[in-house]
Formats: structure tokens, sequence, C-alpha cells
């Protein structure tokens, strides 16, 4: 049988956007073609007009692709929101020059460069960004999302409110909170960076201290440095931080607003015992306030915030010392805290914003991160805001179609304008609840302050935890949530992981521990013991830790070197014919009893006569009294009696257990802190 050979054209239509008709109609599409051809000619020559048209004015974006290489846009800036616009741009096809004062920033060379809070929102953004990226700081990140956080009276330490931070998360398909060392952070980005750009991606000595917007047919922006050099690209992205030079060049000179607090920092070696079941907790106090996180590999971060003028200092090896006199009649969980920190990895610095702008960009610049919307770091946002503006960029550029760069920068602007400024607002009014908290009424009133003695509740402070615990779930919700609409139209499929859900406790517990404090005390790994104290008053022993992880002693010891007594089922006996390490010959011989019941333990005075004081005040005899940790049990009424420390002690710091099989296997320790 004959074969038949099929000839196939590769002329190009001159009408390709015609459709492709079914076999045996060709003829049918040759006469349509010939009938339209005189209108199909005059629309040709009017789109070639109008292309003609357009070459004289600012090129879109699409346009200046189609024809020139790719939109080359420069960064001022290698900082985290620098690299995560960078990187996402990079992926996206354009041409990215990142100019960087001091790569040691991110290098961390012989600075200090603590942990940063990732959040959900964050996360999620980096994961659109770039799954690679979003992966990698994941893995590397310690989740503290996944316990319970919130805020506690500062000098107490009892719950004022509790935050789930795990729920509004996982129900919207998002990652669980995490934090991460920024220099790790910020070289997993450089090393993205190079990776999709090359090595000279990101230009080191590059500090930019203005610019000229060209303003020309090509539509060019020259970034010009300290040294002289200049760079040309098609957009000049400021985001360099809160004292920004492409900022004040663009909108004018303008200082930061102090607020009116100097903050002190450090990292210390320290478990805490409740670390299972809580990851951060912030302290309020009337006119300071202090910050504690788990930021894994055996480590916490802290930040103590005090109301004074800007520019003050220490004396060198005083940071600590001056610490312990503003915050040493606190928590344990503050003063342990303080204490097992070494002097030199104490810093201090002032804070400082700015107030949101309504300008974000002027012809081909536009402002990005701290340099739009410098913020308190009080809910742990700033670079979250950051990240959120990169994504947004990145998506207004991709989809950027026929639009101009000014259509393009005014969207950017409006979708980012609304929620970067009302989640500054917030971190302001964290702030001002933070330091102006007061739990009794009198504080703060001069002569009238002995009314704090009656222990009245604040009306504020009451007030004040109603309105927040009603609130509080949709606040979260909207600023670990509230991005959802632009992550909606990215590539990012929400999921929920197994490594985010709660390793310290079941899931199914989450609602009892958030409205249970003794159900969240109780739910802690840890053993309860009493630690000897030294001094007088109820400030007495401060600062004598059970968590350190120092001289390698997991049992610990109090006042003198005295051992630390693990309380047990069985209980003890206080007293001069008390059990080992309570025993004391100033106290009676059956003094006191301390017993377990039901998970919690009570102190009882065993009718010693001489009293046994709980926080300086007596019990009434054989009446159980529930104890916290942080207690001081005083045997006797003098200042001098003996008197021992209630503390929290985590199971991994025992001498009779392996530390290593305790949460070391899962969280990386942080590098370069």
């Amino acid at each position: 049988m004959a074969s038949s050979t099929t000839t196939t054209s590769t002329r190009t239509s001159p009408h390709p956007c015609l459709p492709k008709l079914p076999r045996g109609l060709h003829g049918a599409r040759h006469r349509f073609t010939r009938h339209l051809a005189p209108l199909l000619d005059h629309c040709t020559r009017k789109r070639n007009l109008t292309r003609a048209m357009r070459a004289t004015m600012t090129p879109s974006v699409a346009e200046a692709s189609a024809t020139q290489d790719p939109m080359h846009v420069i960064i001022a800036g290698a900082g985290i929101g620098g690299l995560v616009l960078a990187v996402g741009l990079l992926k996206a096809g354009f041409r990215v020059t990142v100019l960087e004062r001091d790569l040691t920033a991110i290098r961390g060379e012989g600075k200090y460069r603590g942990p940063i809070q990732l959040q959900s929102n964050a996360l999620a953004a980096l994961e659109a960004l770039d799954e690679h990226v979003g992966q990698r700081i994941l893995d590397e990140g310690c989740i503290t999302g996944d316990r319970i956080n919130g805020l506690c009276d500062g000098i107490t330490g009892d719950w004022y409110v509790k935050f789930d931070t795990f729920h509004p998360a996982v129900g919207r398909g998002l990652p669980v909170t995490r934090v991460i060392s920024r220099t790790r952070l910020q070289e997993i980005l450089a090393e993205r960076c190079c990776e999709l750009g090359g090595p000279d991606a990101i230009s080191n000595n590059a500090n930019v201290v203005d610019f000229i917007d060209e303003r020309d047919a090509a539509g060019h922006v020259t970034a010009i440095l300290s040294d002289g050099r200049r760079v040309k690209g098609d957009l000049l992205v400021g985001a360099d931080g809160i004292w920004s030079k492409v900022r004040s060049k663009l909108l004018g000179d303008s200082k930061p607003n102090y607020s009116n607090y100097t903050c002190y920092t450090g990292i210390a070696d320290f478990t805490p015992g409740d670390i299972d079941t809580v990851g951060y907790r912030v302290f309020l106090g009337n006119g300071k306030y202090f910050v504690s996180s788990d930021v894994g590999g055996g480590k916490m971060q802290w930040y103590a915030f005090h109301k004074e003028p800007a520019g003050g200092s220490d004396p060198p090896g005083q940071r600590q010392e001056r610490l312990m006199r503003i915050f040493g009649s606190w928590s344990d969980n503050v003063t342990d805290l303080i204490m097992a920190t070494r002097e030199d990895d104490i810093l201090r610095r002032d804070i400082f914003d700015r107030p949101p702008t309504m300008t974000w960009y002027k012809g081909r610049v536009v402002l990005l991160g701290d340099s739009a919307h410098a913020m308190q770091p009080n809910l742990g946002q700033g670079g979250g805001m950051a990240i959120e503006d990169s994504f947004q960029m990145v998506q207004e550029l991709r989809s950027s179609g026929s639009r101009s760069v000014a259509h393009i920068l005014r969207q950017y602007q409006l979708r980012r304008m609304l929620r970067s400024s009302v989640v500054h607002g917030m971190a302001g009014m964290a702030a001002f609840m933070a330091s102006t908290y007061k739990a009794y009424l009198g504080e703060g009133l001069g002569p009238l302050s002995r009314m704090t003695a009656w222990r009245i509740p604040h009306p504020g402070r009451v007030m004040g935890q109603v309105v927040m615990k009603a609130s509080m779930p949709a606040v979260l919700g909207w600023v670990l949530g509230g991005n959802g609409s632009s992550l909606a139209s990215a590539e990012r499929v929400p999921r929920c992981m197994l490594r985010d859900r709660p390793s310290g406790f079941e899931p199914g517990q989450f609602d009892t521990l958030l409205r249970d404090d003794a159900a969240l005390l109780r739910a802690a790994k840890a053993h309860w013991v009493l630690a000897p104290m030294a001094g007088t008053g109820a400030g007495a022993g401060k600062g004598v830790s059970c968590a350190g992880n120092g001289a390698g002693s997991g049992a610990g010891s109090g006042a003198a070197g005295q051992p630390w007594t693990r309380l047990g089922a069985d209980g003890l006996v206080m007293g001069s014919g008390g059990d080992a390490g309570v025993r004391d010959p100033a106290a009676a011989l059956r003094h006191a009893w301390v017993q377990s019941h039901e998970g919690d333990y009570l102190v009882t005075d065993l009718g010693s006569g001489q009293g046994t004081f709980l926080n300086d005040r007596r019990l009434v005899p054989n009446v159980p009294v529930r104890l916290q940790p942080g207690d001081l049990i005083r045997l006797g009424a003098a200042k001098d009696s003996p008197a021992f420390r209630v503390k929290l002690q985590h199971v991994s710091m025992a001498d009779d257990v392996d530390r290593s099989a305790y949460g070391q296997e899962t969280d990386r320790p942080l590098v370069g802190v």
C-alpha cells in the first residue's frame, strides 16, 4: 500500500492570533482571513503606531523586559528585608545588585548578633518566595509557638494573660513561630542570593549615600556610593534600616523617635524548669519590663527594658550589677536569668522607632522594612513586616504586565501601608502597656504607695486583663495570619507539619493549660527543690539558680555552696530535727512540713511557736498553703532566720540524667551567639 507523506510548513502565520480550525476547514479559514485582511492590517498599523508612541514614554516593566535585559533592581542594604527581596527577585528572573556597607554584619564577625523571632506570617512569606530558603529556616529554627507564651506579673511571676500562637498558625496551614540566630538567617539568605545570582550579587563596602532619579526616557536611577562609585539600574530599593540614607534623600532628613527606653540584652546557658511547656514570657512592671525566650541549644535570650534618658552608659563590668538593682526584687524567672549571663554577654542599646510615613516611593526609588516603618520590638514583628514588604514587592513586580513602575510601586504602597502601620501602632501600645502595668493599688502614688501592702488589685490591671483575654485570639489571628490574602496569590500550599505539634504535652491539653495555671505548672518536666538562702528579706538569695548549666553541676547549690534538696512524693520535715538538707538548729524541732498533694506541693506550719513565714507572711498553724516556684519559706520571724527558696529544676539538669537525651537532638545550637 502506498504511503502518503505529509509536509509541515514552518512559515509563521501572518495572523497568529486566529484560532486553529479542524481539518477540512482550512479553505474556509483562507476565505475568512482574506475578507478580514484589510481590518487586520489596519489593526496592525494602529498597534505599531501605539508601540511607537509608547517608546517615547516611560516604559512598562513588561516592555522593558521584552526589549532589553531583565529589569535591574538595586537594593541598598543586606539586612533581612534586603536579602529576602533579593532572593525573591533573583528567583523570579530579575537582575539584582545588593549594596552593603559592611558584610561583617551578616557574618557576625566580632559582633553580637542575637536570635530573631520569625512568626508564622513571616515564615509563610519566606516559603512562598523560595521553598528552599523556607525549608532551611524551618529546619534550623527553634520552635516556640508549640508552647504556652504570654504576659506575667514581674514581681510575682504569676500569669497575667497567656497566648496561643499555635492554633492561629496551624488553622491556616502556616508554619509555627520559631527563633533563629540573626547571623544564621542572614547567612542562609546571602548564600541563596549567591546561588541564584552569582558571587557578585552582594557587594561589600558599598555604602549608598545618595541617588539620582534620572527620569529619562529609559527610566534609570543611579545609586551613589560613599567612595564616589555609581551603580545604574531600573529601580532603587532603600532597605538600609532605621538610619536609612535612601530615606533621608527621598523624604528629607528626620530623626527617629526615642522610645524613652534603653534595652539591656543577653543570652545565657540556661534551662528553665518549664522549658518544655513555656516558650517565652513578658514580665510587666512600672517603668520597666523584661522578656525571656527559649532560643534552642540550651540557651535563653532575654531583653530588659528600663525607662530612662537616651545616651546612658555603664562603667565597665557593672551592667549585671545595675540590672540586679533594677530587677532584683522581681520573680526568680527574671533574676536567675540575669545572674546566669556572663557580664561580657550583656549589651545595652537605646530603642528608637519612626512614625509610619505616607510616602513610600518617588519616581524609581522605594522604601522597604525599617526605612519605611521602624517599630519597637515588643511584638517581634519588625523583621516580619520587612519580610512581608519584600514578598509584596516581588509579587507586584512579577505580575507587572503592562503596568508602569509608578503603578507597581503605588500598588505596593497601598497593599502594605495599612497593615504595617497597624502593627507599628500595636507595637507601641504593647510597650506602653508593658511599662505602665501596676499590679496593686497604690503603686506609683508616692506617700500612698504603702497601700500596696494590702494587695488590692489595681483597677487598670483587672480591666486590662479582661480586655486582653477577650481580644487576644482575634489580634493574634490577624497578626499571624492577616497576610493570607496576599499569600493566596502565591504558589505556597497551606500545610501543617508533624514536627510543629507540641512536644512537651499533648495537643489536646492546649486549652486546659491556657486556662489553668496550676495545670501548666504540673505539666513541667521538672523537680521541685528547696535552695538554702543567705541574706535577709524577701529578696534573699535572688539569682541562685536551679536552671543554669554552669559549674557542670546538675544538682545545684544555694547559699555558701549548700546543696539543694529535692522534694519527693513523701514530702519532708523542716526544722532542727528535720530531714537532711532542711535541718537547722535555730528552728523548732519539727518546724514545718512540705508535702506533695495531687501534683502540687503544700507547706504547713507544725505549731512551731516561732512561726513559718511564706513570702514574709506568717502561716496559720496546721493549715496547708500551696507553694509556687520562687516562694521564700522562712523558719522564724527574725530576718536572719533560716530560709529556703522554692525552685524548679528541669529533669535534664539533675546529676543522674543524661542531658543529651533532652531536646538537644532536634534543636540545632545557634550559630554566632
